[in-house]
């Protein structure tokens, strides 16, 4: 008898549950199975494929490590020509900015304690010289630069020669 039902729970009805719940742990089962199964492939495809990056810097010697290091050095000097286009065309935007500011303040008023603001109209000049150096530089460099690719074996054989030189 269940408590909170209105009726004594019949023997079909507990049948029926337990059929149910059967079901459902089948159901859990077979999941579970397809990602443990799912899961093992990941993990032997992963253990090859480091597998594969020792193999080549062992079979490939200095000229392997040589090529990976080079193609990480490539990627990283990519890496810092966008940052260092970013960072002049935002140079190029504050130094208009500062300028703006610098001649609106040269043009007005003197206020007793401010010092230099004799010199805010050449320092804007400047500004401006140097922002449109920025924006004729960046301007320039209209192409990104594009680094090697890393295979995932390439990829673990640099971790492997970067672990090997103490990196």
């Amino acid at each position: 008898f269940y408590p909170d039902r209105a009726r004594p729970c019949s023997c079909a009805d507990q049948s029926a549950s337990l059929l149910q719940l059967g079901a459902m742990f089948g159901w859990l089962k077979e999941k579970a199975s397809i990602g443990v199964e799912a899961t093992t492939g990941a993990v032997q495809e992963r253990m090859d494929t480091a597998k594969g990056g020792k193999k080549l810097v062992d079979e490939g010697g200095p000229p392997a490590k040589a090529a990976l290091l080079a193609k990480s050095a490539a990627n990283d000097a990519v890496v810092s020509d966008k940052e260092a286009s970013k960072l002049m065309s935002l140079s190029a935007e504050r130094l208009k900015s500062a300028a703006k500011k610098l001649r609106e303040a040269a043009g007005m008023p003197d206020v007793e304690g401010i010092q230099g603001k004799e010199k805010f109209a050449s320092l804007a000049d400047s500004f401006e010289e140097r922002a449109t150096a920025y924006t004729k530089a960046v301007s320039l460099l209209t192409v990104d630069l594009q680094g090697p690719v890393f295979s995932d074996v390439e990829t673990d054989a640099l971790r492997v020669v970067l672990a090997q030189e103490g990196y």
